[in-house]
């Protein structure tokens, strides 16, 4: 933290804000400038502003909301851009709550940390000068989710943003041995080498991979692991098949874009069935449905005007039929697993909890 008085200009961190609202980000950025040490260079509240504003003012830390553009987990599509650019910035991520899932969907993204709304401004002012400086900033409970998670998900291979495989076989099996948590002289013993030797390979893997530290190390490995189809369902850790919530199911199959899971989820949150009463959640979950809704039926009729024109008047007749009886069917289905939950929910999971793509065409 910086001394009181005037620090110079080379000095100052420039901070990019992102937050859901722009009153939200504006009054988070009054908070964050009471330090003479930070510097608000931008003000955003949807992600293409915040992709925009970033490449423009190359900022040394972008706080960014984990939800933008009223949808779920938006914001990483920041963080994602931004560690993939020359930029060189440390994205920290803002959660409501430090769940599980969210903190490894952040890491994931190459979060440098991750900042929950329940802790003090002053606490986010601490966070930020800690990542400018290359640190990791999350407590030890969100710490053991990413370790936890990543033990299960250990990438083959760590390479740059072109690609470009960054350390060679051996150093590799060292990182693996260290995402297992062995010390240095377990690995040794591991891999037959000597405990000097492991402690070269280790400096010189930080060395590559721009990382000081063994967790750091972990992270960088970890943030590899972004695409879908790395990890199936059944292996996510602490998520077997047979113990997954119904409400858990809700909120993958929202995610994923199914509006009746949506709604769904909106009233789980407002009712507090399965989950937390959060009137919040449920309302924001509510504005996707319905906007999900608003573009599927905008869709729909688009494509059901052109069809009907190739249509007779009786195809057309014995078409509304069939789709009152079947909207009919669907209806009591939706009646019933608001009642009593969803039904089996067809999707592939993929290397977080929160990433997920639609099925496979059958």
């Amino acid at each position: 933290m910086h001394e009181s008085g005037s620090p110079s200009t080379d000095s100052v961190i420039k901070v990019l804000i992102a937050d859901t609202t722009r009153m939200a980000s504006q009054l988070l950025a009054d908070a964050v400038k009471q330090d003479p040490g930070l510097a608000v260079v931008s003000v955003c509240s949807t992600v293409n502003d915040a992709v925009q504003a970033a490449n423009a003012q190359s900022p040394d830390v972008v706080v960014v909301s984990l939800n933008m553009d009223d949808q779920p987990m938006k914001g990483l599509d920041v963080c994602r851009q931004v560690r993939t650019s020359p930029l060189g910035s440390a994205v920290v991520i803002l959660l409501d709550n430090s769940k599980r899932d969210l903190v490894i969907a952040a890491f994931a993204a190459g979060a440098r940390g991750v900042f929950c709304r329940a802790d003090s401004v002053d606490s986010l002012r601490k966070c930020i000068h800690r990542v400018h400086t290359g640190q990791i900033w999350a407590n030890s409970t969100e710490m053991r989710f990413v370790l936890d998670a990543f033990a299960s998900a250990t990438p083959t291979r760590l390479v740059d943003a072109n690609g470009k495989i960054l350390l060679s076989k051996r150093e590799q099996d060292v990182v693996r041995c260290v995402t297992e948590g062995l010390t240095n002289r377990e690995i040794a013993a591991q891999l037959n080498l000597s405990e000097h030797t492991v402690k070269n390979y280790i400096f010189r893997i930080f060395d590559k991979l721009g990382v000081s530290t063994r967790v750091e190390m972990v992270l960088y490995a970890f943030s590899q692991r972004t695409r879908p189809q790395d990890i199936a369902a059944s292996q996510l850790p602490g998520l077997p098949g047979d113990q997954v919530s119904e409400f858990e199911l809700t909120r993958r199959a929202a995610e994923a874009g199914d509006c009746s899971s949506q709604l769904r989820l909106a009233e789980m949150y407002a009712t507090g069935s399965g989950v937390a009463k959060d009137e919040a959640a449920a309302y924001a979950w509510y504005l996707v449905a319905q906007k999900m809704g608003e573009r599927t039926s905008s869709t729909a009729h688009a494509a059901s005007s052109k069809l009907a024109r190739a249509l007779s008047y009786e195809e057309r007749e014995e078409a509304k039929r069939r789709a009152s009886e079947m909207s009919s069917v669907a209806s009591e289905r939706a009646g019933a697993q608001s009642e009593h939950g969803p039904a089996s929910l067809p999707m592939a999971i993929g290397s977080t909890p929160l990433v997920l793509v639609p099925p496979p065409p059958k």
